[in-house]
C-alpha cells in the first residue's frame, strides 16, 4: 500500500472501538476470515470454533484471537462463533457492509473480464462506471456499465461518489491519469497495470501483477521438482 506507516485505524467494532492502530497484516487476515465464513455459511454451517476457523485460514488459534480481540467479543467460547453474524460484523469493520461505487479505467480484455466478475458485488463493491481512451468504446455499454471518455472523468467520479478505482488500462500515460484521478478526490487504487505509480501521501495503492504471480509459481514448481 502507498502509505508507509504499516497500520490503519480501525472502524466501528462489534462491542467496542479499538483504541490502537491495526496492522495491515491483520486487515488482510480479517478479509480471509470473512471469505472462509462466507463459504461456511453457504455450506449451511451455523457455528465454528476458533481452532477450526484458524485452520481453514491457515493461522494459529492464538493469532486468530489476537486479531479479533482488537474489535471486541465475537462469540461464545463453548459454542463457537456465529458464522453469519461474524461475517457481517467483519464486513462492518472493513467498511463493506454498504455497497461502494468503484470506477474501472480500461475496457480491454482484462477490463471486460473484471466487469463480469461477480465477486466484487458479493463483497460490497459495484463498478458503477468505466473509462477508456478508445473512441469506439466511449458511449457504449459493457456489462451494464456505460463507458465514458476521460473528458468526463471529474464529472462522472463526482456523480457516482467514487473514492476507489480499478486500473486496467495501458501503461502509457498511466501516471498522468493517476494524478488526475487523485486530484478528483479518489483515495484508493487497485492497479492491474504492470507499471509502478506514485500517489499523494493520503492515498492507498494495491498492485496486482498477474504475470509476476505466475513467475513466482513457476519458480516454486521448478524448485520443487529440482530442474
Amino acid at each position: 500500500m502507498n502509505q508507509q506507516s504499516g497500520s490503519v485505524v480501525d472502524s466501528q467494532a462489534p462491542e467496542k472501538r479499538a483504541d490502537k492502530h491495526v496492522s495491515l497484516q491483520t486487515v488482510e487476515r480479517l478479509s480471509a476470515y470473512r471469505r472462509v465464513l462466507e463459504e461456511l455459511d453457504r455450506d449451511g454451517v451455523d457455528y465454528v470454533h476458533s481452532h477450526r476457523l484458524a485452520a481453514l485460514v491457515g493461522v494459529t488459534p492464538a493469532q486468530l484471537r489476537r486479531d479479533l480481540s482488537s474489535f471486541g467479543s465475537f462469540g461464545n467460547i463453548s459454542r463457537g462463533y456465529n458464522v453469519y453474524q461474524m461475517g457481517r460484523t467483519i464486513g462492518r469493520i472493513m467498511g463493506t457492509d454498504a455497497t461502494q461505487a468503484v470506477a474501472l479505467f480500461g475496457v480491454g480484455d482484462l477490463g471486460r473480464a473484471l466487469l463480469s466478475y461477480r465477486g466484487f458485488e458479493e463483497r460490497g463493491f459495484h463498478i458503477a462506471a468505466t473509462f477508456d481512451v478508445d473512441s469506439e468504446k466511449v458511449g457504449r455499454v459493457f456489462a451494464g456499465r456505460r463507458c465514458y471518455g476521460l473528458d468526463a472523468l471529474e464529472t462522472v467520479l463526482a456523480e457516482f461518489d467514487v473514492h476507489m478505482v480499478v486500473l486496467a488500462s495501458r501503461p502509457e500515460g498511466l501516471q498522468a491519469l493517476v494524478d488526475r484521478i487523485a486530484a478528483a478526490g479518489v483515495r484508493a487504487f487497485l492497479n492491474f497495470v504492470p507499471k509502478r505509480i506514485t500517489t499523494p501521501a493520503d492515498c492507498f495503492v494495491e498492485n496486482t501483477d498477474i504475470s509476476a504471480k505466475l513467475e513466482k509459481l513457476s519458480f516454486l514448481v521448478r524448485s520443487a521438482i529440482g530442474t
